[in-house]
């Protein structure tokens, strides 16, 4: 039947019954809305238990947040190969942008403007940096990185001349005349956030752009030749990451109520890569396990306080030496392992011996 299908041109029936719904794209499998539904589904298990303990939900919060810039930085750099060292400097851009607007337009539209501040800028970037190669563009991201710290802690709009670009009172997030004014009803909202970043990542992961991304960092020379612009595909990346990391500096914002310019240093950037090799750089999910790793990690060292630091640098070591490919990686080995375990016993357990 299916040859026959495809001697008459008509679609088997599986195929058929996919056009009927409006020939979706493979992303639209069940598959990957499972992965997102089955990840914010461990995190609200996670969080709602806290709910009721402000410190336990702050630091929930601040994973949240550092997931959302963390995604960003894997469009960022692991797709696009651009060392984004700028990450940080884009989460100032939306803090800022958004704080300063809030009083008079509302959260919505100060989110929004910021967003797009951020993109124009990540773009233009982008742009001149373009023909700048790995350490040459981070180089340049740096110094975009420093510039931006100094105009957060000196220019008048950000309070630099009388507070040193320090922000206080900012109002918490707010939708549709709902404002989630409590640490529980803001770890809520920032699950819905992180929720709509996963969807549309996941629609970019499998979007042309993506294959075109990995084609040009394999074989640059075979796609250039077929037409494909390298730059355009790694700008368009970098832009998308850099305005994740604003989103995230507008979560962070109205999550904490106040920021600083020492919050988005380039130290800061450095420890988001951080989290996304921890947690797998080879996808966007391990940026979200780094995220959480390595945000929880001081709070389970506590009872260890006086040897923090040698215990925190050892865990780190190990975690980088038993699991190469990130926490995601090695899960997704270990999964791996035991299917092929399972299947290898189902076999032998099906031999019939005979005397």
């Amino acid at each position: 039947m299916l040859a026959s299908d495809r001697r008459t041109g008509t679609a088997a029936p599986g195929r058929r019954r996919a056009a009927a719904v409006g020939g979706l794209p493979p992303v639209y499998g069940r598959r990957h809305y499972l992965t997102v539904a089955v990840v914010l589904a461990v995190i609200a298990l996670a969080g709602a238990g806290n709910t009721g303990n402000m410190y336990q939900i702050s630091v929930f919060n601040t994973a949240l947040t550092a997931s959302v810039a963390t995604v960003g930085l894997y469009f960022a750099y692991q797709l696009g190969g651009m060392f984004a060292f700028s990450q940080a400097a884009f989460m100032g851009i939306g803090a800022y942008t958004s704080a300063i607007l809030t009083p008079e337009h509302g959260f919505v539209f100060a989110a929004g403007v910021a967003l797009i501040v951020a993109a124009v800028l990540a773009y233009l970037l982008a742009f001149l940096l373009r023909d700048a190669k790995h350490m040459y563009f981070a180089i340049g991201a740096m110094a975009f990185a420093e510039i931006a710290v100094l105009v957060f802690r000196n220019w008048e709009v950000t309070a630099g001349p009388t507070g040193g670009g320090m922000l206080y009172g900012i109002a918490p997030p707010s939708v549709a005349g709902y404002e989630f004014a409590t640490s529980g009803q803001i770890f809520w909202f920032l699950l819905a956030v992180l929720g709509v970043v996963l969807l549309l990542s996941v629609l970019l992961e499998r979007s042309p752009l993506r294959r075109h991304a990995l084609a040009v960092k394999a074989i640059p020379q075979v796609t250039e030749s077929n037409g494909i612009d390298p730059r355009r595909s790694a700008m368009t990346l970098f832009t998308y990451g850099s305005t994740l990391g604003a989103l995230a500096g507008v979560l962070q914002a109205h999550s904490l109520g106040t920021i600083a310019p020492e919050a988005f240093e380039v130290g800061v950037a450095i420890n988001l890569y951080l989290m996304l090799l921890l947690g797998g750089v080879g996808s966007m999910w391990g940026g979200v396990a780094g995220a959480f790793f390595l945000t929880w990690l001081p709070e389970f060292l506590r009872p260890v306080k006086e040897y923090e630091t040698v215990v925190y640098s050892l865990l780190l070591l190990a975690t980088i030496v038993l699991f190469p490919n990130g926490i995601v990686g090695g899960v997704a080995w270990l999964a791996g392992k035991v299917r092929h375990r399972r299947r290898g016993g189902g076999r032998s357990s099906g031999v019939t011996t005979h005397a």
